[in-house]
């Protein structure tokens, strides 16, 4: 049974239980699509890709060797523990009050609290991500991709100075949860959850939304940061353990931030188990909550299905002007203005183009390894 909003139980028709246990939307909430990995086509994806969040089923079995069973990715795990197991790891633990401190350990330890070591339950709202571990270790890759997630620009047309690190390792307890944010460049996003569940909420973008949420614009601007929102869509989250099939009533503060209640009927809702792809436009706002101690795979791409965006936000966010006055930037190369030929160009030359001429007026790729939010 799907479980409202009031905690009344509504009878769902047996032809929709199974989607209904993968993507159940407390009232008010939209589904979110639910596929199967295993059947699924680029050419069936494609109208999806970048434009909806969506639920890929069975998708560990369509990675490469490894990750396709609970005993390969144990193995995984045992590889990573064994030769990155001293590594530092950074991790936020979550206060009742919903603020978040950090905290340092390493890596062997925080595995040992995710896997539960010598039956203890772990300490609940411990958040930890690394994104070099893997990246900097191609044997942890997880290889080869399907092929919907192969086409990526960042690593193949994007200058490496402009590329973030392909893969990051997320680790959380029961009760941890993500600040509501969006991610650098509104690039399109993958999750592939190893071990646990999460419970996902997504947020259309639009300037209603950031009004809704309270939004605020930085004093500066960084290309490559992501955008945060005060709300907490999980603010009413018990602070002792939750079932997430017996879950109700876990909603944002709406007397702490009124204005949220005007873009929450719309937003989209997703339980991700153990095994499941999560792939969604990263320019949506978005948020989750772990059910229970959990090990996942985040990575990030550009392609054909999201790369308009993804420039042009890169050319709003900058300030360019796509015909710019010639008397204004005297120094400005004619082969580097956004005219209008500009969007017509193939990729590699859109992007070539926009990255020189970022670097012409001064901007440059900053990122940190704390900027990572999943």
């Amino acid at each position: 049974m799907a479980v409202s909003r009031l905690g009344h139980q509504l009878r769902v028709p047996r032809s929709r239980r199974v989607a209904a246990r993968r993507c159940f939307a407390s009232a008010g909430r939209d589904a979110t699509i639910s596929l199967d990995a295993r059947s699924l086509t680029p050419e069936s994806f494609a109208k999806w890709d970048g434009v909806e969040p969506v639920l890929l089923t069975h998708a560990a079995e369509v990675f490469g060797p490894g990750l396709e069973s609970s005993a390969g990715w144990s193995s995984w795990r045992d590889e990573l523990l064994s030769k990155h197991g001293s590594r530092p790891l950074s991790y936020r633990r979550c206060a009742t009050d919903g603020t978040r401190h950090s905290h340092w350990c390493s890596l062997a330890d925080f595995l040992q609290l995710v896997a539960a070591a010598g039956g203890r339950e772990p300490e609940p709202g411990l958040l930890a991500m690394d994104e070099l571990v893997l990246s900097e270790d191609q044997q942890l890759y997880p290889q080869p991709l399907p092929p919907i997630l192969e086409e990526d620009f960042f690593q193949d047309l994007f200058p490496a100075e402009w590329r973030p690190p392909k893969f990051c390792l997320v680790l959380g307890t029961a009760g941890a949860r993500s600040a509501l944010h969006t991610d650098p460049f509104g690039w399109t996003g993958w999750n592939l959850l190893l071990q646990g569940k999460k419970l996902w909420r997504f947020v259309k973008p639009s300037p209603v939304a950031e009004e809704a949420l309270y939004v605020r614009q930085p004093a500066q601007t960084n290309l490559s940061a992501h955008s945060d929102s005060p709300v907490d869509l999980y603010a009413s989250f018990p602070k002792t353990g939750l079932d997430s099939w017996q879950w109700s009533g876990v909603e944002a503060d709406l007397d702490r931030w009124p204005r949220a209640a005007e873009v929450l009927p719309a937003s989209r809702e997703v339980l991700q188990e153990a095994g499941d792809l999560l792939v969604f436009p990263a320019n949506w706002w978005h948020q989750t909550l772990h059910f229970s101690p959990s090990i996942a795979i985040a990575s990030q791409h550009v392609n054909r299905n999201c790369a308009r965006r993804v420039l042009d936000g890169l050319v709003k966010k900058a300030g360019l002007l796509e015909h710019p006055d010639p008397a204004a930037s005297p120094v400005l190369e004619s082969d580097l203005a956004l005219g209008d030929e500009w969007k017509s160009l193939p990729w590699d030359l859109q992007i070539e183009r926009l990255c020189r001429r970022l670097e012409l007026e001064g901007w440059r790729p900053k990122r940190r390894q704390s900027e990572r939010s999943e």
